[in-house]
Formats: C-alpha cells, structure tokens, sequence
C-alpha cells in the first residue's frame, strides 16, 4: 500500500483520527495518578509540535511548489479548533 495513492487531504484527516483515537485509546488502557500523567496526556501534549510541524511542512509546499495544500491546510485549522473547543468544554 503506497501514501501516494491516497489524496493529501485524505492523509490528514487519517493522521488526526488515527492520533487521537490512539492518544484516547492510551488515556483510557494506561491510567494515571496526579503524580504521574498517563501515556494519553503525553500524546496529547505531543500533538501539538507534531502538528505544529506537519502543518508547516504543507505550508512550505503549497508556497514553494505547483500543487495546492490549502485544503490541508485548512483541516489543521479545523481539526486545532475542534481540539480546543472540546478541551475547553470539556474542562469545565
């Protein structure tokens, strides 16, 4: 199975539910005290830079070549508003 048979948007949106259901998935089979998070708040922790770093990458292709990624780009954006929404309904 080759990554480029599949559309790019279709690979982001992949990363973001394949990393959050593995990130929930940890949360709820590894679970944790006050002293120690567990392995789903690491991953969640890490999201962001990975995130940070696969958006940018787009980025940089979509200004620095002939093939558009503003749909990728534009499910980052999407995808970080969800995860905020949530995080911020969900603390209170």
């Amino acid at each position: 199975m080759k990554l480029n048979s599949f559309p790019k948007e279709t690979i982001t949106i992949g990363f973001y539910i394949v990393y959050i259901a593995s990130t929930y998935l940890l949360y709820v089979l590894f679970p944790g005290d006050a002293k120690t998070p567990n392995f789903g708040v690491v991953f969640m922790f890490l999201l962001i830079p990975i995130s940070l770093f696969y958006a940018s990458v787009q980025a940089y292709r979509h200004f620095n070549s002939n093939v558009s990624y503003i749909k990728c780009i534009f499910i980052h954006a999407v995808a970080w508003f969800s995860i905020i929404t949530f995080l911020t309904n969900f603390s209170k």
